[in-house]
């Protein structure tokens, strides 16, 4: 299988066709993963091996993904979310090292730092507007965080 610009858009127009998210190929001296972002997380399937194109069929495998589906938690309705209010990486502690701000579970106080959102080269500390319990941390440590997304889940009160 030689890789040029053909292959490579026929490779993306099976993985748009059959709605797959991940795409991996493996013959000897040639490897190709191709990954693909949809807009909510989907079950994928990853194939290997080669397309008809070439003379061989490709092998299907199952991938298990996490879905919002697969790992639905209860949610009480008296819950609050606390978004994030800007874009840029969470960070739970001011240092690799150091323990969480908060976590699942734990008590806060209004005024408390709730985590670190890096942005454009500035640590900017997100703050508890009022007292609570955190219910659910949303988001990894490192990862990339947009505007409005959800970081806690929390339920008021003392």
């Amino acid at each position: 299988m030689e890789l040029t610009t053909e292959t490579i858009q026929t490779l993306a127009k099976v993985m748009s066709e059959e709605n797959l998210t991940s795409l991996a190929i493996d013959q000897g001296n040639l490897k190709i993963e191709l990954k693909r972002e949809i807009g909510s997380a989907q079950p994928a399937t990853v194939l290997s091996g080669n397309f008809p194109e070439a003379g061989i069929q490709p092998v299907l495998a199952e991938v298990k993904t996490t879905t919002a589906e697969a790992t639905e938690k209860t949610i009480d309705a008296n819950w609050k979310e606390i978004k994030s209010p800007m874009v840029g990486v969470f960070y739970q502690s001011s240092q690799p090292d150091k323990p969480a701000y908060v976590k699942t579970g734990q008590h806060f106080e209004a005024g408390d730092t709730l985590c670190i959102i890096e942005a454009m080269k500035l640590m900017n500390e997100i703050t508890a507007e009022t007292a609570g319990t955190i219910m659910e941390v949303c988001v990894g440590n490192g990862q990339v965080v947009e505007f409005g997304q959800v970081l806690y889940r929390i339920q008021e009160g003392n």
